[in-house]
């Protein structure tokens, strides 16, 4: 962890402070893999760890079902019944295998679409969502400019190759980051095996999850495994160990398994996430003129986390006045927190008073100001 001192900002001159982290045993190499393009991220930062052609447009397959999911869910009524089309039910590939006029909720569909791969599923979903697979797949391409995701473009819910239907193993990624902060997503893409019911004829049926890491790697916890003849042998995995969540996507992929295991147990044993900055604890105290008290303390307002490498260090540097007038209010903005790592982009929060400090009415001399300025009274 990083030491945060507390001291007068106004006795530097540039009015910025950098520290770090204490220097740690030197890191192994990066996993050799036999993906054509990969990327490892830390989900809490979106850190890039590794990665491998990972701007690259490449076929997503299957992995497209990851952003099928994430609309369906943020639009809710995930117990509403759909009445299964015949567009559905006569989709190719891989296949939660529903027919028409069967009726399903849309909770058992996402079952069907992100443990067994259904791409029936995936067009039974879209055309409820969105009443067709075209306007749907418009809202698919929309969610991923908003994400960030600007190398994909998506031609149908499910990942069944297409002209034009491509991603990247860091687009993925954002992706998958944003459909892991929804709690059903989340609890989805991580269970091994899940019942769906077909609500006419109550029939059950058991779905096994198509993720093998969910069985073999230790904190495996999703995502969604993908295969085309176009696109290869594709995954999105994720894996939680004490309390820190990474995500690999490989793409295209002889060993996907073993690549994406490979690549999560390097970046838990050689990198580290962090609590740079806590919320409420005092990093710096800035001087007050004229107040009831010689200085105020500064912080953030939420944490502000860092990933990085465990042979690097990282930074944090301080931006504030020299000073400020009172009558100070608690909570205002006056600089910024900005903590740096070697190879990723810096982290930045406000920096903000902790505290009130009302105007001193009695007159004080220079003197004692600067009495109090020294002495920190």
């Amino acid at each position: 962890m990083a030491l945060i001192l507390r001291f007068p900002l106004s006795l530097l001159a540039s009015g910025i402070v950098t520290l770090g982290t204490p220097q740690l045993p030197t890191t192994s190499i990066p996993p050799h893999i036999s993906a054509q393009a990969a990327i490892l991220v830390d989900e809490r930062t979106g850190a890039i760890l590794y990665e491998k052609n990972a701007f690259m447009q490449k076929d997503p397959a299957s992995i497209t079902k990851m952003m099928t999911a994430l609309l369906v869910i943020e639009q809710g009524h995930l117990h509403r019944v759909v009445t299964v089309s015949p567009q559905a039910a006569s989709t190719i590939g891989s296949s939660m295998h529903i027919r028409a006029r069967q009726r399903y909720t849309v909770m058992d569909l996402l079952r069907g679409l992100l443990l067994r791969s259904g791409n029936d599923a995936a067009v039974a979903l879209a055309e409820t969502d969105a009443g067709s697979v075209q306007r749907f797949v418009a809202e698919m391409n929309i969610k991923a400019q908003e994400l960030g995701a600007f190398n994909t473009a998506f031609e149908n819910p499910n990942g069944l190759t297409a002209p034009g239907h491509y991603s990247s193993a860091y687009d993925l990624s954002v992706i998958a980051r944003a459909a892991l902060d929804l709690p059903t997503f989340r609890k989805l893409v991580g269970t091994r095996e899940d019942v769906v019911t077909e609500e006419r004829s109550g029939n059950k049926r058991r779905f096994h999850n198509t993720n093998q890491l969910l069985y073999s790697f230790p904190g495996a916890d999703g995502i969604k495994t993908g295969t085309t003849n176009a696109a290869g042998k594709c995954l999105a995995a994720s894996a939680t160990q004490g309390g820190r969540q990474l995500i690999a996507v490989v793409l295209n992929s002889p060993h996907r398994f073993y690549d994406a295991s490979r690549l999560l147990r390097w970046g838990f044993q050689n990198s580290t996430t962090a609590i740079a900055v806590k919320p409420g604890d005092p990093v710096a105290m800035v001087p007050v003129l004229h107040g009831q008290a010689a200085f105020v303390a500064t912080g953030v307002r939420s944490p502000v986390w860092v990933t990085y490498q465990r042979d690097h260090l990282f930074q944090i540097h301080l931006a504030a006045p020299r000073y400020l007038t009172a009558p100070v209010v608690a909570h205002r903005m006056v600089g910024r927190v900005v903590v740096t790592a070697s190879d990723q982009p810096p982290e930045t929060a406000p920096l903000v008073t902790l505290q009130t400090v009302p105007k001193k009415f009695l007159r004080q001399s220079w003197w004692q100001w600067i009495r109090h300025f020294i002495h920190g009274n």
